[in-house]
This record gives C-alpha cells, structure tokens and sequence, in this order.
C-alpha cells in the first residue's frame, strides 16, 4: 500500500494536472505573437545603418572622410560655377573651305563650361551634323582654353542631282561644295540612282570613271540614269552607254576600236550601246 505523501504519488499528481495551454489555449497563442513581434522588432532596430552607425564609435579618420568629402562637393561646385572657366571662344584650324562660325555653332563650346564639355561627343556631332567634315579633334585646356582642328574632306568629283551641285571625296561620301572647283569630272545624276543611301556614291561608278579619265583625256563629263547606267556624250555628240561600271577595261577598248572605224567610215551614229556582249550602234 503506497503512502500518501510519497515520491510516487506526487508524480502522478503533476501528470494528471492541468496544464495552462489546455485551460487557456488563446492565451497563450497571443503570448507567443507578440513575443515572436517583439523579437523581430529589436532584430530590424539591429540591422538598420542609423543604428548601426550610432553604435559604431567615430574616430579621427570618419572625421577626416567626412571633411574631404565635403571640402570635394565645395570644390566642384566652385569649378563648375566659376566664370573664369567659361569658354569665351573656340580656336578653329584646319578648315579650308568650311564656315568656321558654322562650327563654332554646331560644336555648341562657346559659353559653356570646359569642365562640362566632353570632346569625344563634340567630335562626333560635327563629323555626323557636318558631312563636309571627315574628322574633328576637341582639345581643352585651363582655364577656359577650346581649340578644334578640323580635317575637310578633299573633293574628288562634282555631283549634280535634282539642281543641287554637290562634291564627292574618294571615301564616296557624297557632302555639299562650297565654291566653284575646276578640273574636276562632273557626274549628272539624272534620277539619283547613282547614289545607294542619299549620302554616298556607288563605288563600281566612281572607279568606272576613274578608268574612263585615265583612258580618255579630256573626258570629264559624265551622266547616270537607272535604265542606262553610266554613259558620256563623246566629243562627236554621240551617246555612249557603260551600264554600271562591269568591265569597263574591255568596253572602254572596244569603244576606242569603234570610234576609229566610225570615223574612218565616216558614218552617222547617235548611240553606241557598250552595256551588253554584243554591241549596239544606232
């Protein structure tokens, strides 16, 4: 028979009790949130910079960063505000034949300040604004010193179309004259098929014509259209197709040939036809 107050006894006891989750469940539940609240609240005050920073004892080298960046925002500020550092003018060289006031304009220097220009940009705009300019170099220097030097593009051919004369370079960029130039071979496009974009010439024309000046002295008149190609008016006044610049070494010696027997011949021609094996004379 088991005592009352013995070691057994009270064991059982504290099984059979009641515990607080079964006598208050919800209670206990809400305990739980707002310990779990708690704990991430002290966890987000821990991982934020303001705290962190606080927590964090300056020393004299936070201090030392703290001026040397203020001392740089001072800086730049004084540089970019600063009249002494806007340009008043741009040095301009290498312009042959192109407006320098024009470039001054599109290169947008004067007046501003050099620390906000960036000469590799500028350099870019005028060779893409102006296409009479094959390259621009930008160079600065301080206190408000801009200088550009400009390298024209050298013509080669003068090209006419829709009642606009205009100059090629050996490149084939095709960009506006300036002024008269004699002794260049002139090309009339006729219906603007001789250029491939609006911006440059056919290169099989432009060397076509090369050949044809080298073969032919004094032949420097030349004319383009789409169903002909490339053909010349011969100082007899007859027309001479070439098409679009294929062979032109044999058609050109096939055109040397046949003008010798036509003259020869004495006969009366207004079309001589070179674009195809066979050749047509009319």
């Amino acid at each position: 028979m088991t005592k009352k107050g013995s070691p057994r006894s009270r064991k059982k006891k504290r099984f059979n009790a009641a515990s607080i989750p079964v006598l208050a469940p919800k209670t206990l539940k809400k305990g739980r949130r707002k310990q779990n609240s708690a704990r991430k609240r002290r966890r987000q005050r821990s991982s934020s910079p303001f705290t962190k920073l606080r927590a964090r004892s300056w020393g004299l080298s936070h201090y030392f960063a703290l001026l040397l960046l203020l001392g740089s925002i001072a800086t730049l500020g004084f540089l970019f505000t600063e009249e002494r550092f806007d340009v008043p003018a741009i040095e301009i060289t290498g312009n042959d034949y192109i407006d320098a006031g024009q470039i001054q304009r599109q290169a947008g220097m004067a007046g501003a300040n050099i620390f906000t220009i960036d000469p590799t940009r500028v350099s870019a705009r005028l060779a893409t604004i102006m296409p009479q300019i094959k390259e621009a170099r930008v160079s600065l220097g301080l206190p408000n010193r801009a200088a550009i030097r400009i390298q024209a593009r050298e013509p080669v051919l003068v090209y006419g179309h829709d009642s606009r004369t205009q100059w090629v370079d050996a490149e084939g960029r095709i960009f506006p004259a300036a002024e008269k130039r004699s002794g260049l071979p002139v090309l009339i496009d006729e219906d603007g098929a001789a250029s491939v974009d609006g911006h440059h010439l056919d290169p099989a024309i432009w060397q076509a014509i090369q050949q044809i000046t080298a073969t032919i002295p004094g032949m420097n008149e030349f004319h383009y259209r789409d169903i002909y190609g490339l053909f010349f008016i011969s100082p007899e006044g007859w027309r001479v197709y070439l098409g679009n610049g294929e062979n032109m070494q044999n058609k050109l010696a096939m055109w040397q040939t046949l003008r010798q027997q036509i003259i020869q011949k004495n006969r009366s021609v207004k079309v001589i036809d070179l674009r195809y094996d066979r050749v047509y004379i009319q």
